[in-house]
């Protein structure tokens, strides 16, 4: 007991030291953020995450060690190698690689930033540098500040040792609530907002970028394009893409005036929650490090809000909540902004490149369909029909002869013209369902949910019947999305909500199962997008390893 008081303070000051190390990591995190969304350096974001698993993994070996208390590693595991198709190219989000390297980055990325403790170790790490240091430095204070005040502060030493194992205990009770595993385990509301955050610091770092495309503007329309991919990705509005392979004046326009527009809808988030960490990182602890006669640059306004420095952690969280609340619907304005200056222009030209490509799409689409028709027929009914032909063959002979005989072969015969039965049902089905074409869109919906082995909620908000080629395009691709779902993602439930927005009808197809890219490709969900195209459709899939997959699919409906 007495070696375990004697020995806190040290430990603090030993906590203390692992802060500074966590200041270091965050600040990694911040720069490697900025240098892979300006420069494309996403290479460097594994270490910087991985830097701060390590502060963090020491943490929990010092509870180990010190206290006695296990925290558990929360991370999720690791996404397994890209595996080679038929030609030796390793496919991500719908782009081959001869190499599996890169691949691999990609999905180690997209593991790390979607899972929940990544942003649970950087919140760690953010409160660590305040209120952790206040509970590990707490004691050492004392007993120093006592040492300098003798004799009186022969009992602010005493003090400074007493309260220190119990300010551990306290330090370690805080870092096992973060560090160990959540709470629970449903959408992870704080992560998404911290992920849109990291959306809108991303776009403003581009709107900066986006004076150098004037210096390198024959470049410049990849860069167009790319803003144009990000605003339907990030900011959830949807910008078709150009036909274009050279820079237009409306690219040149739009950069030109991004520094402005792009940074005044993005720059109040990302000031904001940058402010609010530094108020977290520099509060009234680090005063003791540096001389009274230093200038007061590094505490602003926390250091003396309402004559008090201990407002500066709350003055803080409330700024970042502000920060994240605000985010979202900020950088949906910025992806306005990017539809109104980088849509495609409506001109016959770019007109007949769209039809054309679609026209191409359904009809590949249509084929596939009639070969997958023919190919049902031959193994299927026709088999069916072929079988019971030579049992009535056989039954003509055997009805005299053999009875019983005969009786077996009739059953075969019945069992067989049912089959058949049920197989053409199934194919006529499967071309136009008689419930989606007697009930409409919505029922067809509810009643697939019904087949699906999964719970599935079903949410639909459709005022008016629809024509039939949509509706039955929706139909299928609903069905596709279902049937991908209780293939690959190992879900428990399924959400379908089907909702039209004017002249867009919006479906959305969400599970909580694994995701991962196993989920997310596939030669059914190609097709889904061909099929969706001929309707000037697009459709998106967030499948983050490790956690519930997204799947957005949007029609052009015409006015009714």
């Amino acid at each position: 007991m007495f070696s375990t008081i004697a020995i806190a303070p040290v430990r603090g000051l030993v906590l203390a030291g692992l802060s500074i190390l966590g200041l270091v990591a965050v600040l990694a995190h911040a720069l490697v953020l900025l240098l892979t969304i300006s420069v494309g350096l996403a290479m460097l974001m594994p270490w910087a995450i991985g830097l701060g698993r390590r502060v963090t993994g020491a943490r929990r070996k010092l509870a180990a060690r010190w206290d006695g208390v296990y925290i558990p590693w929360p991370y999720s595991p690791a996404p397994e190698p890209p595996e080679p198709d038929e030609e030796g190219l390793y496919l991500y989000e719908e782009h081959l690689y001869n190499s599996p390297r890169t691949p691999m980055l990609y999905r180690k990325v997209d593991w790390m930033l979607d899972d929940r403790a990544t942003w649970r170790d950087l919140a760690w790490l953010l409160l660590n540098a305040s209120i952790g240091n206040v509970l590990a430095l707490a004691p050492a204070a004392l007993i120093i500040y006592g040492a300098l005040t003798l004799p009186w502060g022969g009992l602010l030493i005493m003090l400074g040792f007493l309260l220190g194992p119990m300010f551990l205990r306290l330090h370690t009770a805080g870092s096992r609530v973060l560090l160990g595993l959540p709470l629970r385990t449903g959408p992870r509301a704080m992560s998404k907002r911290f992920t849109k955050w990291g959306y809108s610091f991303g776009l403003f770092a581009l709107s900066l970028n986006s004076v150098f495309m004037l210096i390198v503007f024959p470049r410049a329309w990849k860069v167009a394009n790319t803003r144009r991919k990000l605003a339907s990705e990030w900011s959830g509005v949807p910008v078709a893409q150009s036909t274009a392979t050279r820079t237009t004046w409306r690219d040149l326009r739009f950069f030109a005036l991004d520094p402005i527009v792009g940074v005044l809808t993005t720059v109040v988030p990302f000031v904001l929650l940058l402010y609010a960490g530094w108020g977290l990182a520099v509060p009234q602890t680090w005063r003791w490090f540096v001389p009274p006669t230093e200038p007061d640059w590094a505490f602003g306004w926390y250091g003396q809000f309402a004559g008090s420095d201990w407002l500066a952690i709350p003055a803080a969280v409330g700024l970042s909540a502000v920060a994240l609340w605000i985010t979202p619907p900020l950088i949906r304005l910025n992806g306005q902004w990017v539809r109104t200056m980088l849509a495609p222009a409506d001109d016959l030209t770019q007109r007949v490149l769209e039809l054309a490509k679609t026209r191409a799409d359904a009809t590949d689409a249509a084929a596939a369909e009639l070969r997958r028709i023919e190919q049902d027929l031959h193994d299927g009914a026709q088999a069916r029909l072929v079988a019971m032909g030579l049992g009535l063959g056989a039954l003509e002979h055997l009805i005299d002869q053999d009875p019983d005989r005969a009786k077996q072969v009739l059953s075969k015969v019945r069992s067989n013209s049912a089959q058949a039965l049920a197989e053409l049902r199934d194919l006529v089905r499967g071309i136009h369902p008689p419930v989606l074409a007697d009930r409409g869109l919505g029922d067809a919906v509810r009643a697939l949910a019904l087949d699906t082995p999964l719970p599935v909620k079903v949410q639909v908000d459709l005022p008016r019947r629809l024509d039939p080629p949509i509706e039955t395009a929706a139909y299928f691709a609903i069905s596709e999305a279902l049937t991908n779902v209780s293939k690959h993602a190992e879900a428990a439930s399924v959400g379908v909500d089907v909702r039209l927005v004017e002249d867009t009808l919006e479906l959305t197809v969400r599970d909580d199962g694994r995701g991962g890219a196993d989920v997310s490709r596939g030669t059914g969900l190609r097709g889904v997008a061909r099929r969706l195209s001929a309707f000037d459709g697009v459709m998106t899939v967030h499948s983050p390893v490790g956690g519930p997959t997204t799947i957005r699919m949007t029609l052009r409906v015409s006015a009714g």
